[in-house]
């Protein structure tokens, strides 16, 4: 599939990093022509210095028989303008990065109207899903499936947890809860789990169910953490601004604090219900001052990854009972993992995983992917829905060869969950959750031998 990406920044740079990865032919566009040679020195990529609105440079590019335009510049009326331009020049889909807020409730409008394929916001991306941790603080990670129906929940497993040392058949057997273990991180190992699989102190482990099953799970792990309903949140800038609206639409009570001014006036007339402060988040007497210790969640936000590791290490120091750490360098977000801080998002790879189901949902007539997730190096959870033409429709999981990188974690049929067993059948409908741990999956039977 040919891919033409305009613009080589941090979010176009994560892209093209994971299309070229799983084999696309990816051209970049960037006026920088030092950043291009850098991309394309780095990853399988060809490049092109100049302005992505030139029509000539989206000539050169080959833009008439792309598949997809992907434009991620600083500028969002210019990526809207190079997508209206691209499908002018026949590129068959086109994808804009818009994060202005203003444009906020009139996105998909904008796109219905432009003609585009989908409109990305990174930073609105970031801001749900660390939404969604906060409305279950218990977990480091939480995916949604299913419209909501599933859940996919991270958890790393303490000493002393009444699991550890255990394998997957004895906790089955023990605990009665409907969940399903669907991967295993074990330092740089990641395993698809079967009965025998002993859990240990230090695993991340990632459990599939609805979220009432999930919390009924953390209850008896005693892990459980209830929703948090006061959120301190350091760094007012687009992440913190959606958020904040997310979780007040939502009854929490948010303080936002922010060291320019500029930005606080414009957080106060925008979100009359947050309480904001100006001040500086890496001043102690400030986070001392505004009881950082009485929330129940902090949310760290800075523009610098160093600043928001010092202030969540800080924070949990304070037993803060949930903290979220921004983190955009990989090399960075690598080492925060040995820290033992709560959750770490980078919103670039949000987006990624964002923008590959949309490319990955339109290589195949048949049962394209409703939603993916990037979970551990090359692993990925992974949502289809069972179309008629699926050729083990209607028959027993037990009757297929199924690879053993690969697991299927879920079945959700008429609003139900459904743990998989031998005797249980794909029908058409069911919305399919599968995990992988190696080779990607594009359709559903790819799961097959």
């Amino acid at each position: 599939m040919k891919i033409i990406i305009i613009g080589a920044g941090k979010v176009g740079a994560t892209l093209i990093e994971c299309l070229a990865s799983e084999g696309h032919d990816v051209v970049v566009i960037d006026r920088d022509e030092k950043r291009v040679t850098e991309i394309v020195n780095k990853y399988p990529a060809k490049g092109i210095s100049g302005e992505g609105l030139s029509h000539g440079v989206m000539t050169d590019a080959g833009v008439a028989s792309a598949d997809f335009l992907i434009s991620c510049t600083s500028q969002d009326e210019v990526n809207i303008l190079c997508c209206v331009l691209a499908k002018k020049l026949g590129a068959k889909r086109t994808v804009a990065r818009v994060r202005e807020p203003l444009y906020f409730s009139d996105l998909e409008n904008l796109r219905e109207e432009l003609g585009l394929d989908l409109i990305f916001n990174p930073d609105r991306r970031a801001a749900a899903d660390i939404a969604e941790v906060l409305n279950f603080p218990s977990a480091r990670s939480v995916e949604s499936f299913a419209d909501g129906k599933a859940a996919m929940a991270e958890f790393v497993i303490g000493k002393g947890n009444p699991i550890e040392g255990r394998s997957l058949k004895e906790i089955s057997s023990d605990y009665e809860f409907n969940v399903l273990f669907g991967m295993i991180c074990r330092g740089e190992e990641v395993f698809i789990p079967r009965g025998d699989f002993v859990i240990r102190a230090g695993d991340a482990a990632y459990v599939i169910a609805p979220e009432a099953q999930i919390a009924a799970f953390c209850k008896k792990m005693k892990i459980f953490k209830p929703r948090a309903k006061t959120v301190m949140i350091i760094g007012g800038g687009k992440i913190g601004f959606y958020l904040a609206r997310i979780l007040t639409e939502r009854g929490a009570s948010v303080k936002i604090i922010e060291k320019d001014k500029a930005r606080c006036e414009f957080l106060s007339e925008n979100l009359p219900s947050v309480t904001v402060i100006a001040g500086d988040g890496t001043d102690l007497s400030v986070l001392n001052e505004e009881d950082l210790r009485g929330a129940d969640a902090a949310v760290i936000l800075t523009g610098m990854d160093e600043e928001n590791v010092i202030i969540s290490l800080y924070a949990k120091r304070e037993n803060v009972g949930k903290v979220v750490t921004k983190v955009n360098r990989v090399s960075v977000s690598e080492m925060v993992k040995t820290l033992g801080l709560d959750t770490v998002v980078s919103p670039r790879r949000s987006i990624a995983n964002h923008i590959l189901r949309f490319v990955r949902a339109n290589l195949s007539d048949s049962e394209g992917i409703n939603k993916l997730y990037k979970l551990y190096g090359k692993a990925e959870a992974s949502e289809f829905t069972v179309s008629e033409s699926f050729p083990y429709n209607g028959k027993p999981l037990l009757s297929y060869k199924i690879r053993k990188d690969v697991l299927i974690g879920g079945i959700v049929r008429d609003g139900e969950f459904i743990v998989p067993k031998g005797d249980t059948a794909l029908v058409t409908g069911d919305r399919v959750i599968v995990v992988s741990a190696a080779k990607r999956i594009d359709k559903l039977e790819s799961i097959l031998k």
